[in-house]
């Protein structure tokens, strides 16, 4: 009588699953993986991908918060080359966890991109490159096969244009090109490059306009991809100083076609990314450009700083809003500001920039981390930081940035702590006691070299 086949089993090493062969998990290193000179891994306890051959998993996919099961596109049926449980498990986890971080309110539809994904490959595997990068593991495979699909996504877009004046109207690209923007935005492996991504997005979305009799879920759709546009093209600019996404006429964009209440599809659901109104987001776009100077402002400068003053001057309630992370934005924009007021002293700078950085380190401590997503809260602890001279103060900043860290996923921390620690070691606490609008200047001078 024959010898009975043995099925492969659901627990064994990541190499013999990904190559479907039988191991015999005979640890730390299998008996194939010894054979063939392979670099041995085992799935932890919250790493392990599910198995494709399971019913189970089949018939038990993994919804966002707000959608039904009903409402999600199957996950069986992968376009190539995503057909192994690997990329089956980061879709799900795209899906169930990635997508909803998206929106501020999970009630809203969020299923139109990932119907969009069965439909085009490179979207498919911008998905996976971001839940990839994203999912909390120490795994090493999550990691590889991210940077796999994001290596596939870009080769088989730039395959995939043919026509690249009409881009801009179809979603399945435009919504490529946003994912791609915040896999480089949340990547750990490497500096950040989102400026390309993030300014290709400013270009396809000049060339389109909110529709018509639109669904809800591609409404949502719409406000998610141009609201996602402006979060990475104001807040990284901090960061990137060749990242200038926006174009000087902002009637390009069409943007009070999607925000006006009047015009907007989807109005009443308010912002659907932003904390805040997108005005407020482009006046911190403004402000960083600006603030990016080190000489003296010349007049059309100076006419535009005024313009800005009185701009956020707008915004003054912010500094008592009960949404700490709005607070701390007020007055990071009023650090910037003051960086290149031209009409003051720089003693009086000094002393405005002192003020701001006490109640923005009094404020830190009561940030909600849980509820923002990491470079919004960043973004404001940097510049907090790079005008921080005193130890003490150093250390308030290094904690915040740690426990973003150690809840947040992605490498946003990492290399802003890097940022901050290469200011922090030019500028000396003992030659400059006060607060260091040298490394103020740093800190928007580093770029992709920090």
């Amino acid at each position: 009588m024959p010898p009975l086949a043995r099925l492969r089993t659901r627990t064994g090493c990541l190499q013999c699953r990904k190559r479907r062969k039988k191991c015999d998990e005979t640890r730390p290193c299998c008996t194939a993986c010894t054979r063939n000179s392979l670099h041995c891994q085992w799935p932890s306890e919250h790493s392990q991908p599910p198995d494709g051959r399971s019913r189970k998993f089949k018939s038990h996919a993994v919804a966002p918060l707000g959608v039904s099961l009903t409402q999600l596109p199957s996950p069986i049926i992968m376009p190539a080359p995503f057909s192994s449980s690997e990329c089956i498990y980061l879709y799900q986890y795209f899906a169930s966890t990635i997508l909803p971080r998206f929106v501020r309110r999970n009630s809203l539809d969020q299923t139109h991109m990932l119907r969009l994904g069965f439909q085009y490959s490179p979207l498919f595997g911008a998905m996976v490159a971001v839940a990839g990068m994203q999912l909390p593991t120490k795994a090493r495979w999550p990691g590889r096969l991210a940077l796999q699909s994001y290596l596939h996504a870009i080769h088989t877009l730039q395959m995939s244009l043919t026509d690249t004046t009409k881009a801009g109207c179809d979603d399945r690209i435009l919504a490529t090109v946003v994912l791609l923007s915040c896999f480089e935005a949340c990547r750990s492996d490497a500096t950040p490059t989102v400026a390309p991504h993030v300014t290709a997005t400013g270009l396809l979305l000049t060339q389109r306009r909110p529709r018509e009799f639109r669904t809800k879920a591609a409404a949502t759709f719409d406000r998610m991809c141009v609201e996602s546009f402006l979060y990475q093209a104001s807040l990284m600019m901090l960061f990137d100083p060749s990242l200038d996404a926006l174009p000087e006429n902002r009637k390009q964009l069409g943007l009070p076609l999607y925000f006006d209440t009047s015009t907007s599809p989807d109005s009443a659901c308010g912002q659907t990314v932003l904390q805040a109104s997108y005005k407020f987001f482009l006046l911190i776009a403004d402000v960083t450009k600006l603030s990016r100077l080190s000489r003296p402002l010349d007049s059309a400068e100076v006419s535009k700083w005024r313009s800005l003053d009185r701009e956020l001057s707008c915004w003054g309630h912010l500094i008592c809003s009960p949404d700490v992370s709005l607070a701390l934005c007020y007055l990071a924009i009023q650090i910037l500001l003051q960086k290149v007021n031209p009409t003051i002293t720089a003693s009086e700078r000094i002393q405005r920039v002192r003020s701001c950085l006490a109640a923005g380190l009094q404020r830190v401590p009561a940030l909600e981390i849980d509820f923002y997503p990491p470079v919004y809260l960043l973004w404001p602890v940097a510049i907090l930081g790079a005008v921080a001279v005193r130890l003490e103060q150093r250390e308030a900043v290094r904690d915040v940035v740690a426990s973003i860290s150690a809840k947040k996923l992605g490498g946003h921390a990492g290399w802003v702590q890097k940022r901050l620690d290469r200011v922090w070691t030019a500028v000396d606490p003992v030659s400059e006691p006060e607060p260091s609008l040298a490394g103020l200047q740093l800190l928007l001078d580093q770029g992709d070299s920090a």
